[in-house]
């Protein structure tokens, strides 16, 4: 498989080993555990004294500092998370570019790895929904660089090769399109594959084996069925694409019904598919299909 990039800006790379927010917080930390034990740790002799100067002086300064740090953390998280569900909710209604902007925001202020790799793969997801697969796959570089997918949303880690291969297959580089699919399928094991029947179906049409693709659609109606918006779209179209490349006066029928299902579309829907794939383009030109890409 093909090196992923990365994106030039830092706020959507990795965190680095060493971050200095980091460094800063655990020299905090060390240093309210030397204060502490110097203080808890006098000898015998002080006793009086420490009693007299903890309850006046050490004991509030401790307390002051652990909660000042424990509230700056949490409104870190809750700024996070906040912008993180904001980017959901426009994600879930369609609107991919605020959507976006909303997970930059909270990969930008990610306090921790798994934070800005799952921001930053809804982000990656948002631009491939709108055909920026080259943005797309820099996002995606770095939630897969990042390694915390894997032990923190596991789910994500699965599901993220399908749509690897979805960008590069949309570039046109097939081998690593295929390649993506293979580690995906490894990944998920005996689990459903998942954000992977667009792709594999794609490759099927665009390697001239449109009846292999028919019956995969038919094998895995579930898959299908749980698709919305434009991946649904296209995946319908999909459907139309290969029973007209099989045989369109026998499948007449069925590839309205495919086409009338897609309705209504929206620019932007095919483009991703079509931009580098000429057949699929005349497909769609012939349909009247070409002003939704």
């Amino acid at each position: 498989m093909n090196e992923l990039p990365l994106p030039k800006e830092s706020h959507l790379k990795p965190f680095p080993f060493v971050a200095p927010h980091r460094v800063v917080a655990w020299a905090v930390w060390i240093g309210i555990f030397l204060v502490a034990y110097n203080f808890f740790a006098v000898s015998r002799g002080e006793e009086a004294a420490r009693d007299a100067l903890g309850s006046r002086f050490y004991v509030p300064l401790l307390v002051t500092v652990f909660l000042t740090l424990f509230a700056f953390f949490y409104w870190r998280i809750r700024r996070w998370a906040g912008a993180y569900h904001q980017g959901v909710s426009f994600f879930s209604a369609g609107d991919e570019q605020e959507a976006s902007r909303r997970f930059e925001e909270a990969a930008r202020r990610a306090t921790q790895g798994p934070q800005r790799a799952v921001s930053v793969a809804m982000m990656g997801q948002c631009q491939l929904a709108q055909g920026n697969t080259g943005r797309a796959l820099e996002l995606f570089g770095s939630a897969e660089r990042s390694g915390k997918l894997r032990s923190s949303v596991p789910a994500m880690h699965r599901w993220m090769p399908g749509l690897i291969s979805m960008a590069r297959l949309a570039e046109g580089d097939l081998a690593s399109a295929r390649a993506w699919l293979a580690e995906g399928r490894k990944r998920n094991g005996d689990l459903p594959p998942i954000y992977a029947l667009l792709p594999e179906v794609a490759l099927l049409c665009r390697e001239g084996n449109p009846a292999a693709a028919v019956s995969a659609l038919d094998a895995r109606a579930g898959e299908a069925d749980a698709l919305v918006g434009r991946d649904a779209r296209r995946l319908k179209l999909l459907r139309a694409f290969a029973l007209d490349a099989m045989d369109p006066a026998s499948h007449t029928a069925a590839i309205d019904a495919a086409l009338a299902s897609l309705r209504p579309t929206r620019p932007g829907d095919f483009e991703l598919l079509s931009a580098r794939w000429p057949e699929l383009q005349a497909f769609l030109e012939r349909r009247g299909l070409s002003h939704a890409a």
